[in-house]
């Protein structure tokens, strides 16, 4: 099945996916602009420390909201979830146009940090709705692939026309289209039809909670127990306290069944390795693109540091829109040992490019490696999306990956502190290379778990 089939076939996919395409163009519009503002509040020799706080600040909210987002994401209905999301999200995002008037790197922080905890439940949501949206494993891998490659054309076409309209239009107009974004992007979502069996309503839910209580007499596997999780007797579900407890119980259950399933497992292992090396990426890609831009198009245009910035990520949404094809074409009718050994030589290849891309003194060569480096990516993170979805049940299919999220932004995030501060007194270069050996570990240390293992059932 190929896209056009998928989107003409099924509308639910269909609406999500034009939400997607609205919303996160508008988010890249966004985040050139607020990366060079924060670049220029910071003022020289202190860029690296104030980009890794603006990354902390987008990226703790997902690490601390991940365990209710899932939770709420499999309880509630995810449709209304999302828009929700995206509501809150417009709101906060106007409040960009308060920190360029006060050039307050402060706000800059408290706004990232906001519209991230909304992002947080909006992600859980659509990864636990996706399944339940497709009809069969040909469509649930098609519709991975495509949201892997929508992403990275956004990340292309919001990039660049994030640098043309900073450049040209301003900062504040492209904090108002972003809001227009989200705004259009929740209209969408709610013309969705998601089925009521798959989304409990809250009456429902409440009325449950009794029956989901397990009989004492009757012994129960820590898989089963994960599946239908004990709620405690004692618990009051009308107190703060007695919902907090039910919702990291219901976390706790949905890590304890990862650790029952020695793939899921595996994979989690290696995502936290990659967010490692990740952090050192994502903390040096807009030194490197303000720095390379400057060295290369000082004199050919007004504001080369946006420029560099921007032509760095246009050159990731490149790659990701020439990899998706790909990444589709060999995930598809495949087994999972053989999705399995690609993720882990794909994981490597990527910490290889990465190393690579470190030592490049030209913007253009670097944008090249970039291309070639998401080329590459997008076939493991398919890849690794269809294990994850293809092993876990849909009664915990929020929470996994609410899990999953939470796990790569904790080792994320604190890798990009550390790897921000280290570019200021060490240089960008050191850094990266950094990052590159330890994601390139990561893919080796897929195999030395997987060995011996002779079923992808487990």
């Amino acid at each position: 099945m190929n896209y056009h089939q998928l989107l003409k076939q099924n509308k639910n996919i269909r609406y999500l996916w034009t939400g997607q395409v609205i919303s996160e163009i508008g988010d890249w519009l966004n985040n050139i602009a607020v990366l060079a503002m924060a670049i220029s509040f910071a003022g020289a020799g202190r860029e690296g420390l104030a980009l890794a706080v603006y990354a902390l600040a987008r990226h703790v909210p997902l690490f601390v909201f991940g365990p209710i987002a899932g939770v709420i994401a499999d309880r509630f209905d995810r449709r209304r979830l999302m828009i929700a999301a995206d509501l809150t999200r417009a709101a906060f995002a106007l409040c960009f146009l308060f920190a360029n008037a006060w050039n307050s790197l402060t706000m800059i922080y408290i706004v990232g940090a906001f519209i991230f905890c909304a992002s947080s439940f909006f992600n859980a949501a659509k990864r636990a709705a996706i399944p339940n949206l497709t009809q069969n494993t040909d469509e649930l891998v098609t519709a991975n692939s495509l949201t892997a490659s929508t992403t990275a054309a956004t990340i292309a076409v919001g990039s660049a026309l994030g640098g043309i309209a900073a450049t040209f239009l301003g900062r504040d107009f492209v904090f108002i289209l972003n809001t227009a974004t989200f705004l259009l992007s929740a209209e969408l979502i709610r013309r969705v039809v998601y089925k009521k069996s798959q989304a409990p309503s809250l009456k429902s839910q409440v009325s449950s909670l009794k029956s989901q209580v397990p009989n004492p007499s009757i012994p129960q596997s820590p898989i089963s127990q994960s599946l239908n999780p004990s709620i405690p007797q004692s618990l009051n579900p009308k107190s703060l306290f007695g919902i907090l407890s039910r919702v990291f119980t219901e976390f706790r259950e949905g890590l304890s069944y990862v650790k029952n399933i020695n793939l899921l497992f595996a994979v989690f292992i290696v995502a936290a390795g990659w967010g490692l090396g990740n952090g050192a990426a994502r903390a040096t890609y807009s030194l490197f693109g303000s720095r390379l831009g400057t060295e290369t198009m000082k004199g050919f245009v007004d504001k080369p540091s946006e420029f560099g910035i921007s032509v760095l990520f246009v050159a990731m949404g490149l790659g990701g829109v020439l990899g998706a094809p790909l990444a589709r074409r060999v995930s598809s009718s495949v087994n999972q040992e053989i999705l399995g050994r690609r993720m882990g030589r794909s994981i490597f290849f990527d910490g290889c490019g990465l190393a690579v891309f470190s030592f490049i003194p030209s913007l253009w060569v670097a944008a090249f490696v970039l291309i070639l480096r998401e080329v590459n990516f997008l076939i493991w993170w398919t890849a690794q999306q269809t294990l994850i979805m293809s092993r876990t049940d849909d009664k915990l299919a929020g929470r996994v990956f609410a899990s999953y999220e939470t796990l790569t932004t904790l080792t994320m995030v604190g890798s990009m502190l550390l790897c921000g501060a280290a570019a200021d007194k060490y240089g960008i270069e050191p850094v990266a290379l950094c990052g590159g050996i330890i994601i390139a570990l990561s893919g080796l240390t897929w195999f030395l778990l997987r060995r011996g293992k002779t079923s992808y059932r487990t």
